[in-house]
């Protein structure tokens, strides 16, 4: 059981959070709002979520080395919005379409983890590769569309 709620709380919520955050990062774009303006509102955003997080799990510990990797992890995801943003609005390229190619992130951090963190000795690599060559091939097919 506790396995299923951190799956459901660690994957799936996430996965509804993020992509109806792309919707909502669309209707932004297509009402008019430039890139800097956009990144100021969603760090609004992080930061009220991040007040919530804060008084509502208090285990509050950090160091500075650990809030430069995640002042690091801040920079990509910005940089992040701000391609997808471009990709919406200087190329026109449909939602549907940029959501599935940049969720490929998720082989990225598949790739690094079993890389950097040594993950492979606790994974069934076959159902992993497999799964990953799913993502590929959906995410050929969604450009394709």
């Amino acid at each position: 059981m506790n396995q299923s709620m951190g799956l459901l709380v660690g994957g799936v919520l996430p996965a509804f959070a993020f992509g109806i955050g792309a919707l909502l990062q669309k209707q932004s774009n297509d009402i008019g709002i430039g890139q800097s303006p956009y990144l100021v509102y969603f760090a609004a955003g992080i930061f009220i979520a991040s007040l919530v997080a804060y008084f509502a799990f208090p285990e509050n510990s950090h160091s500075l080395k650990a809030g430069a990797y995640a002042t690091g992890h801040g920079l990509l995801f910005g940089a992040g919005f701000v391609c997808l943003a471009l990709g919406l609005t200087v190329y026109a390229e449909p939602i549907s379409k940029l959501v599935p190619l940049a969720n490929m992130s998720t082989l990225v951090s598949v790739v690094l983890g079993l890389i950097v963190f040594s993950e492979y000795t606790r994974m069934n690599l076959g159902y992993l590769f497999g799964g990953a060559a799913l993502i590929v091939i959906g995410g050929i097919l969604v450009a394709r569309a």
